[in-house]
């Protein structure tokens, strides 16, 4: 029999006991609204409850008081399950608990729960049959191969909200956007936007920001100009509202998420969840109505933990938290079809956990290829339980080999730091920084690092994402040197020069390329760094901008052919580092490296020979008696080579890039 009343820090106590653990960890498959036509069976894990009640509601609205239909008590069983039946076809009713603890009553939505209304306060009893799109049933991206992504990420709002963007007006910033085809600029039918286009770049992994339902948009105010990131989960296993067109009914939202999935599928592009289970919004959550202080890390003081930065650490290592997490990743991969996980804040959750949830996965048939990566850092210390290790980037040895890490030292390496405006890089005039360059080219598997990958395959390789300055914001930054006010929006030939560059580092390195939305057409933030919940306008892609650099992106375009027609480029093994010979350059801010490729004949390329000049002078380089050809220069790139060296010298302008190939004999 549990207390009644305990202090946070004997919550903390009892939580953390194996005693508490071995008595109330519930193995079953059950929690939630388990639904069939007959009946649906209601369960909750709360074994600190002296009382559970079942609300039922003919609405989800939770100012809708009206729609009260009536309220069941529910039976406490082994291991802290509460339960309920009711024999009935209760498909779209919605539904809370009333969960009393410490003689405190708290109505909350359903942690499992995988459908609610408005605004996420109360869930709903959903057929999810109903919400299939046509064809659902053999919608499936994993019998493809996808041993060479290329990730693009971007944000639902992000995507289509210009007017520019060819999509209709009803789908702008909505699921139903990506199910558009065809669409081009202003609706003219020539330049391809969206799905046309991110198809035509050559990309084959879509990275959504969070689209779990969130907290910080008002689902009832959609046709307002309101925009977040969403990193402030409410719902973990469910969709986000306000980018359906009805959030008011439950089922809206999820067949329009499939049918978003299915539509990217079509056009073999696999879609990767961005998930953010190290926090909540705040600590009036469900998890905290429903068990109070065991989800969450605690201070010794009792105070809620804060390594996010957002006020709150949920606790991975406690069992049905880590339960939850593999349960809800394992429900995303089954219903929704998801190809892939982005781990928000990766280093906040403990290795075990992560190793856990990799080998539910791969469980799942086609699952070893589901593609699992996250953030190995933490804003500030979290108080792991004992004996825990958290997933940060000094412990990737420690990590599945198929749990990648983003490179924060590629990152830096190339451009300068993210916190600091006019910090340089390699690309843009900092020093010394030719062995870093070497290392984000091994994937850091060249035993020069604080940090030891089993392989490349853990390394996430980029130079942009949604946080911090775009790509364009963070070099206009370091050209100008703090001399003058900056215009952002303005063409700039010494900015695109260094970001065709940065590319060109990047999409030749070992491990997982990965860009920002936007990054390969300029894009600007108007120098601001964070732009969480910044207006829709500043955030959304200017699809007239990106036309306006069309050279840019038909560079990122060639070399992103050229990646995928170089197969050794994904070579997940640690030994391919075997096939990179760098080459003594003689010369500060250059780096140039012979790649020699696989034994298959059926390649184009027999080896690669890659030149990275970031010094201010041009480079020449003799290219002995092998008669390559040039594949990329400061102007573009030729997939299929544009011309043999005749001469054995190739001479690099300042600040480019060059790739030669030997053809296959």
């Amino acid at each position: 029999m549990l207390p009644k009343k305990k202090s946070p820090i004997e919550w903390k106590k009892l939580f953390d006991s194996k005693e508490f653990e071995d008595e109330y960890y519930y193995e079953g498959d059950d929690l939630g609204a388990v639904y069939s036509h007959e009946k649906t069976v209601f369960k909750l894990w709360a074994p600190t409850a002296s009382a559970v009640t079942l609300n039922l509601y003919s609405d989800g609205n939770p100012d809708n008081k009206e729609a009260f239909l009536q309220s069941l008590s529910m039976d406490k069983s082994n291991k802290g399950v509460w339960s309920c039946e009711v024999k009935e076809d209760l498909a779209g009713i919605y539904y809370t608990y009333s969960v009393e603890v410490m003689d405190e009553v708290k109505e909350t939505q359903d942690i499992y729960g995988r459908a609610a209304g408005v605004n996420g306060r109360r869930t709903m009893v959903v057929d999810l049959e109903k919400t299939n799109p046509e064809g659902w049933d053999e919608d499936c991206l994993r019998n493809l191969q996808h041993q060479r992504p290329v990730i693009y990420e971007v944000h639902v709002k992000d995507f289509s909200s210009d007017p520019d963007s060819g999509v209709t007006e009803k789908n702008r910033g909505k699921y139903k956007a990506f199910t558009e085809k065809n669409t081009t600029l202003k609706g003219e039918g020539k330049e391809p936007t969206c799905l046309s286009y991110i198809k035509d770049l050559g990309i084959n992994y879509v990275h959504l920001l969070p689209v779990f339902d969130f907290q910080s948009i008002d689902e009832s105010k959609i046709h307002e100009d309101s925009f977040n990131w969403g990193y402030d989960p409410q719902n973990y296993n469910l969709p986000e509202g306000s980018y359906s067109s009805d959030p008011f009914n439950g089922e809206v939202r999820i067949k329009e998420f499939k049918e978003m999935v299915k539509a990217l599928h079509e056009e073999g592009i696999g879609v990767i969840m961005d998930v953010v289970y190290n926090h909540t919004f705040n600590t009036a959550s469900a998890f905290q109505a429903t068990v109070p202080y065991y989800y969450y890390r605690l201070n010794e003081d009792g105070s809620f933990s804060n390594g996010s930065g957002c006020g709150n650490d949920t606790a991975s290592e406690r069992l049905m938290f880590r339960k939850f997490i593999i349960d809800s990743v394992c429900y995303w991969a089954k219903e929704y079809h998801i190809d892939g996980f982005r781990f928000d804040l990766m280093g906040l959750h403990d290795v075990d956990t992560m190793n856990e949830i990799r080998k539910a996965l791969d469980s799942l048939p086609g699952g070893e290829k589901l593609l699992i990566y996250g953030e190995p850092w933490q804003c500030s210390h979290s108080p792991m339980a004992e004996g825990c290790l958290p997933a940060v980037k000094d412990n990737i040895h420690l990590l599945d080999e198929r749990i990648a890490i983003f490179s924060d030292d590629t990152r830096d390496a190339i451009k300068g730091s993210v916190f600091i405006e006019e910090d340089p890089g390699f690309i843009n005039g900092g020093k010394d920084l030719e062995d870093k360059i070497k290392s984000a080219v091994y994937a850091h598997c060249d035993n020069n690092n604080s940090f030891i990958p089993k392989g490349p395959g853990q390394i996430i390789s980029y130079a942009s994402s949604h946080d911090n300055f775009t790509l364009w914001d963070k070099l206009l930054y370091t050209l100008n040197n703090g001399k003058q006010k900056l215009k952002f929006y303005e063409f700039s030939e010494g900015a695109i020069r260094l970001n065709k560059l940065a590319a060109a580092i990047y999409l030749t390195s070992l491990g997982i390329p990965f860009f920002q939305a936007g990054e390969e057409g300029a894009r600007t933030k108007n120098g601001i760094g964070d732009s969480y919940k910044s207006p829709v306008k500043l955030n959304q892609l200017d699809w007239q901008r990106i036309y306006a650099h069309k050279s840019l992106v038909d560079y990122y375009k060639g070399l992103i052919t050229i990646r995928k027609s170089f197969s050794v480029f994904d070579n997940r093994d640690r030994s391919i580092i075997n096939n990179i010979s760098f080459m003594d350059t003689g010369k500060k801010s250059v780096v140039a490296y012979v790649f020699q490729g696989s034994k298959n004949h059926k390649e184009l390329w027999e080896r690669l020979l890659v030149i990275y000049n970031g010094s201010e002078e041009a480079f020449s380089l003799n290219t002995g008696k092998d008669k390559y050809k040039l594949l990329l220069d400061e102007e573009g790139a030729y997939p299929e080579g544009k011309r043999i060296i005749l001469d054995n010298e190739i001479i690099v302008p300042k600040k480019s890039a060059y790739i030669l190939g030997l053809p296959n004999s």
